[in-house]
């Protein structure tokens, strides 16, 4: 193991170990009478980072993560025995969540797909179910079965309604795209409050679902993380509101107060969901529109676009009325000896070879596109006659001096060019334009054939340039 990988664990493990006792000790100020936590995240989050970063998911840290909650308790609450006891119950549910969901995420990178929304549900209500009996039963001082019923559900349904509002956020934390903020998106974030003051007014368990239409509204116009941020907040919000209107006249020990607190967070466990899986499908289809758009738009072999693809992507563009483009067409001399003797597949490589080329130098400056077979097309805006010669002459001496590998062996190739100038006219859209100049460049790129290969020709007269021999390589 080289010591870049060993300082790395190490780092891993100092940060688990802060991060357990710093959420253990915010977690131990929130706890309430009669409860024993209103929301313990310091579970979700450590579960959370061990599913986001297998690479932290390791024993050692499983028993750093215990020690630090020990510390806690023991240092801010004096217990000994009973910590230990109880942090088995957080070890539980860490250890059913990240177990239940290795991988799924093989790298913090991936985005998330509706697969894995679907299979926290089960993952959280296994963990809860195991860590809340244990937590529950061993918490519980007295032996009345109504008492330990009483703490086991409230155990569980805090450790599942806390661990599916926490767990989105870390999975979804930084995955966003770059996002630009639209009426619609402004409006939805601004009318989440506006529900929310509505959900306050009629309070009770069924007020939980009042702001669900909004929460969905968010989960189709917002990035995946700006929308799970929003429903955490609205569920943890929801329970506190709940919570304070049974607490407002009764006490949280006797059973049906406690159902009720117990129903509200289950409610609210199962409602952060919906929104958390329309957002990931949203995203899911939109990336996948996006890919298929490439593929229909690129060229698999060279990666440089193809027809189609050239002229959506200019279509994009404003295009002047009298601003110069300038096409150079071309395509390599001789290809189909080169298939001819050594084979297709050295063909597709001498291509895909050209296309890198192509893509390294000249992307920049030019929109390049493989229109078929060996013919390829680069398109430059706003450029001169001269500096549209010379970035030809350039290419047609750097492809002569290249040297394509075929396996164990290499090989030569040159091409030769065409090249149109042309401005654009009055009501002429880019596929006029880009029609015209390629008539004219083809034109071009024949002469350059007829007259021996491996050179250029322009549509202009040669002696409005100061040309230099383009037969040279």
């Amino acid at each position: 193991m080289s010591f870049l990988n060993k300082y790395r664990k190490i780092t891993d493990t100092v940060i688990l170990f802060l991060l357990t006792f710093f959420f253990c000790y915010v977690g131990g100020h929130l706890r309430l009478p009669f409860v024993f936590s209103m929301f313990w995240i310091a579970n979700a989050v450590i579960a959370g980072i061990f599913v986001r970063y297998p690479s932290t998911h390791r024993p050692i840290n499983y028993l750093v993560c215990a020690l630090a909650m020990f510390l806690n308790d023991y240092l801010f609450s004096g217990w000994l025995y009973s910590a230990i006891l109880i942090n088995t119950a957080n070890i539980i549910f860490i250890a059913i969540v990240a177990l239940g969901l290795k991988g799924l995420w093989k790298h913090h990178s991936k985005q998330l797909t509706p697969k894995q929304v679907l299979i926290l549900f089960p993952v959280c209500l296994a963990a809860a179910l195991a860590s809340g009996i244990w937590g529950g039963i061993v918490s519980t001082s007295g032996t009345v079965a109504s008492d330990i019923v009483i703490n086991i559900s409230l155990w569980v349904s805090e450790q599942l309604s806390t661990g599916l509002m926490i767990l989105p956020l870390i999975l979804s934390f930084k995955r966003s795209k770059k996002f630009q903020w639209q009426y619609t998106s402004v409006l939805a974030v601004l009318s989440v409050p506006v529900l929310f003051l509505f959900a306050s007014l009629i309070k009770g368990p069924g007020s939980i679902v009042f702001p669900l239409p909004i929460l969905i509204w968010c989960a189709l116009v917002l990035p995946v993380f700006i929308s799970t941020l929003i429903t955490f907040l609205v569920g943890v919000l929801e329970i506190m509101m709940v919570y304070e209107d049974i607490m407002s006249n009764h006490a949280l020990d006797s059973y049906p107060e406690a159902m009720a607190l117990v129903s509200i967070r289950l409610g609210v466990a199962a409602m952060v969901l919906t929104p958390f899986m329309v957002s990931v499908t949203i995203d899911a289809i939109t990336t996948l529109n996006k890919q298929l758009e490439i593929r229909a738009n690129t060229d698999f072999l060279t990666q440089l676009l193809s027809r189609a693809g050239l002229f959506e992507k200019l279509s994009r563009l404003p295009l002047k009325n009298g601003q110069s483009v300038g096409m150079i067409l071309f395509d390599i001399d001789y290809f189909k000896s080169i298939n001819d003797t050594f084979g297709h597949q050295a063909g597709d490589e001498v291509l895909s070879d050209l296309g890198y080329l192509l893509r390294r130098d000249y992307k920049k400056k030019f929109y390049i596109a493989r229109f078929g077979g060996e013919e390829f097309a680069m398109i430059g805006l706003n450029i001169c006659q001269q500096a549209l010669y010379e970035q030809a002459e350039l290419l047609r001496q750097r492809v002569a001096q290249h040297e394509f590998s075929l396996g164990d062996r290499s090989l030569s190739i040159t091409i030769s060019l065409g090249l149109a100038m042309g401005t654009t006219k009055s009501n002429e859209g880019w596929q006029q334009l880009i029609t015209r100049l390629m008539s004219q460049s083809d034109t071009r790129l024949y002469l350059s054939k007829a007259e021996g290969r491996n050179q250029t020709t322009p549509n202009w007269s040669e002696g409005s340039l100061l040309i230099s021999d383009q037969r040279q390589t």
